[in-house]
């Protein structure tokens, strides 16, 4: 994926955007979320989890790191949350869920040994009014 950046006004232009990522959101890619605390990370995993049709509520995981939610037979969406960790918390036991899955990890530069050598997209949200978020992806 090419490195851009966008400016996104309303929740119906994240819509857009999450349908957008949608095509090179694969499994065994990790899509990486960046920002500060409520910028929209969770709500542009809600976006793409619709767009893949998961009916269920989307929660940020914070507490437990990981919630996965069944896209079709053997293929999940892992949400991971990073905030709580550093890089000296092991996440090992986390691996093997990731394998042929689509996983989208927010606040993955806590703990980027876990992905770095990986697949991965990175997209940083950065709050420019309470609407409007610039992002960047690279």
């Amino acid at each position: 994926m090419p490195s851009f950046k966008l400016k996104i006004n309303s929740l119906t232009e994240l819509e857009e955007f999450a349908k957008f990522l949608l095509p090179y959101l694969q499994p065994n890619i990790y899509l990486i979320l960046q920002g500060e605390l409520g910028v929209g990370k969770t709500t542009l995993t809600q976006s793409i989890a619709r767009n893949l049709g998961i009916k269920e509520k989307i929660t940020s995981p914070t507490f437990n790191i990981l919630q996965r939610y069944q896209i079709k037979n053997n293929y999940y969406l892992n949400h991971f949350d990073f905030f709580r960790l550093d890089t000296s918390d092991n996440l090992d036991l986390f691996q093997e869920l990731t394998i042929d899955n689509l996983n989208i990890i927010e606040w993955g530069e806590k703990n980027p040994q876990f992905w770095q050598e990986k697949k991965y997209i990175k997209v940083k949200l950065t709050k420019q009014s309470p609407e409007t978020r610039i992002v960047n992806i690279f």
